[in-house]
């Protein structure tokens, strides 16, 4: 039993159609299954990267707090371990205005000196706003954030994280 895969390479000569290389295929034969099982097992792991967990950062939700009513106030707070990013994303209804506020303090080490960093802005939701974080190593960050709708109304405000 013969197999075949068909591999394809520019042609080097200088025959172009509308000045594209035109693709030359050649085809590899097996004379056994083995072999082809062995270049296909090699591939798949090779493609996807091994066991390197660490190389993608885990996406998560720290928090989520909802509130409704006149002038709604949602408070949510977590801690996130090992961050790489840090957003809000800040939703209400009937749509209005929301002024956010925020605060993130991240120390160096886990027993080490903080810094803190805060600010408010005002949105219009659906909105999602990343937080900056410090340009150094971080062990984890403590995050709190307020939204407070301007009129009657729901308000929810979540914060969202990827770890390392």
């Amino acid at each position: 039993m013969t197999i075949g895969i068909g591999l394809c390479d520019e042609i080097t000569s200088p025959k172009r159609i509308l000045g594209a290389r035109l693709p030359r295929c050649r085809a590899v034969r097996f004379r056994s299954p083995r072999p082809l099982a062995a270049v296909l097992a090699c591939t798949v792991i090779a493609g996807c990267g091994g066991d390197d967990d660490e190389a993608t950062p885990k996406q998560v939700t720290v928090a989520v707090a909802r509130e409704s009513g006149k002038r709604a106030n949602a408070t949510a707070e977590g801690i996130v371990q090992r961050p790489v990013a840090v957003a809000l994303r800040t939703s209400g209804a009937p749509k209005q205005r929301v002024d956010v506020t925020w605060g993130l303090s991240c120390p160096k080490t886990a027993n080490g000196k903080a810094r803190a960093t805060g600010g408010t802005y005002t949105t219009t939701p659906p909105n999602v706003r990343a937080l900056e974080l410090p340009k150094r190593a971080i062990a984890f960050c403590a995050v709190r954030a307020e939204a407070r709708l301007t009129r009657s109304g729901r308000v929810r405000i979540t914060l969202l994280a990827s770890q390392r």
